[in-house]
């Protein structure tokens, strides 16, 4: 993607701003970038409505010490938009309180200029389950397993 294809679409921007600093004061503005009848989903939950996307970003974010999306590439056809990020997440319950790097990709749906729909796709397990400290020495041992020696 060029500089100049990705300044022309205003989702991509508006993105980037909002979930360069993912805080609470970014949880407020939530209106300015997605519609109010928005559905999101990710491995973790769905949820549908403006009120309870702000509700479920409040809550995964608390404890959070830094969260911050850099988004990498997108795809666009009509409506829908694809776009690849990498999230740094710091949580003292993770990985001993050190940054966790996840790569992962959101399809997009837009509705009068906002998101309506926005399915996230990652690895659940390389973001919690392989950091807290029994589920992740479990995890390990079972991937070992599954690879041929």
């Amino acid at each position: 993607m060029t500089d100049e294809q990705q300044e022309q679409h205003d989702i991509i921007k508006r993105l980037r701003k909002h979930y360069d600093e993912f805080a609470d004061v970014s949880i407020d503005k939530l209106g300015d970038l997605y519609h109010k009848e928005v559905t999101f989903i990710d491995p973790i939950h769905q949820v549908h409505g403006l009120e309870d996307l702000q509700k479920y970003f409040k809550a995964t974010m608390e404890n959070v010490e830094q969260c911050h999306f850099a988004f990498t590439e997108y795809a666009e056809n009509g409506e829908h938009f694809f776009v690849n990020w990498q999230m740094r997440l710091m949580h003292p319950k993770l990985a001993d309180g050190q940054e966790i790097v996840l790569p992962g990709v959101s399809h997009l749906e837009m509705k009068d200029d906002k998101i309506i729909q926005q399915r996230d796709y990652y690895d659940l397990g390389a973001m919690i389950y392989e950091h807290v400290a029994v589920l992740g020495y479990v995890i390990k041992k079972i991937k070992a397993r599954m690879i041929p020696a």
